[in-house]
């Protein structure tokens, strides 16, 4: 029984808002192509059904938000089932001993490393970096620049090559724009969607005032992605350096830019900025202001839960608020189980055993329902049980 509950610990903490590793679903020569058509490296997930590191990357690793976050934005994701054909099929080539292993390979299918056991979040994430790295071909890049190459597709790769390893492009391009090259404007457009990942930057200024040539060069969604993306730069920036005028010109930026989304990413940047530095009152206030304009509904419930985990655990208040969330996060249809599953586990924590059964309970009705496997709530609530 006890090993049960160490499986629900490990579920933890709040995987309510989580974006997880977006899988490939077609052949492994699609995602090559896929690879190669948005400039990305490949990873795959080599596995089987029986292995149990394996299932537990897939439970609580790959559906973690800060994993999703950075394999989405660099690599194509594949997972392959090697008793199955498509598994044994690839182990032709990329041989596998134990599980799980991951391949990491480029775009050609090139083997970059190969990874073999489970890990947690912060390793993996680490993993993954270090992939990024050892793939750096911007020297190549930096030589020919200096050889005087100033193709404008070549600028462009050296931009979006600095930016894969996290080197700073706006030097690049800040040289280049004042070369005053032969672009059209569209072109122009093109190299700032990449370069101007700062919102505290004159880049940032000349994609704003080219804003239709970049939605014409992309599209509405891309161009508003990178703004969002350089906003969110700035204020982490801010953070770093405790720099409260460089958070206000991130909002700012936002509000120029992006006025639709301006008044909730301004309350969002300033529960991270108080969350960064532990004053919950402050947190509290924005998360108010956050909650009025963004409604009683399943994101803004998941956005309060899972910002609130800096101060739950030391502030009595902050866990209050949490927990008067969850019961409002319960009651939206798109609710799954591992919320309810996590307020029943943390309600345990906190000593309220009965409420903490009710939830599992109600979990268990609706899994029934549904037509789901109850298995794994079946197994917590006779832990509940023995324990209450």
């Amino acid at each position: 029984m006890k090993r049960i509950y160490t499986f629900l610990l490990v579920a933890l903490p709040f995987l309510i808002s989580a974006q997880g590793i977006n899988f490939f679903e077609g052949s492994f020569e699609e995602a090559k192509l896929e690879a190669q058509k948005q400039e990305k490296l490949i990873f795959v997930d080599c596995y089987t059904t029986w292995c149990g590191p394996c299932k537990m990357m897939t439970r609580d690793i790959f559906p973690n938000e800060a994993v999703g976050k950075f394999y989405n934005k660099n690599f194509i994701a594949m997972k392959l089932d090697m008793e199955k054909e498509a598994g044994m099929r690839f182990g032709k080539d990329y041989p596998v001993s134990a599980y799980p292993t991951i391949y990491f390979l480029d775009e050609q299918g090139e083997i970059i490393q190969k990874v073999v056991g489970a890990k947690r979040v912060e390793e993996f994430i680490a993993v993954g970096e270090g992939i990024m790295k050892k793939n750096d071909r911007t020297e190549i890049f930096a030589s020919q620049y200096e050889e005087g190459n100033r193709d404008f597709g070549f600028i462009l790769k050296y931009t979006k090559e600095l930016n894969k390893v996290g080197k700073s492009s706006i030097g690049l391009a800040n040289s280049y724009l004042k070369e005053k090259p032969s672009i059209t404007d569209e072109q122009k457009a093109t190299l700032l969607l990449e370069a101007a990942s700062e919102a505290d930057s004159k880049l940032f200024d000349q994609l704003i005032n080219m804003k239709t040539h970049a939605i014409k060069a992309s599209s509405e969604e891309y161009y508003y992605q990178k703004v969002l993306a350089a906003c969110n730069k700035t204020i982490d920036k801010a953070i770093e350096y405790e720099y409260d005028e460089l958070l206000q010109e991130g909002i700012e930026k936002m509000k120029t830019a992006y006025p639709s989304k301006a008044s909730a990413f301004e309350h969002k940047s300033l529960m991270k900025y108080a969350k960064a530095f532990q004053n919950y009152d402050e947190w509290a206030k924005h998360a108010k202001k956050y909650f009025k304009k963004s409604g009683k509904n399943y994101e803004t419930y998941s956005t309060l839960i899972a910002d609130v985990q800096g101060f739950y655990r030391k502030n009595e208040d902050a866990k209050k608020d949490m927990f008067k969330w969850y019961d409002q996060l319960l009651k939206c249809e798109e609710c799954g189980e591992k919320e309810f599953l996590n307020y029943a586990q943390l309600l345990f924590e906190n000593g309220e055993k009965i409420k903490a059964l009710e939830i599992a309970n109600t979990l268990l009705d609706k899994t029934k329902t549904e037509g789901k496997n109850t298995k794994t709530v079946e197994r917590f609530i006779k832990y509940l049980e023995s324990h209450s």
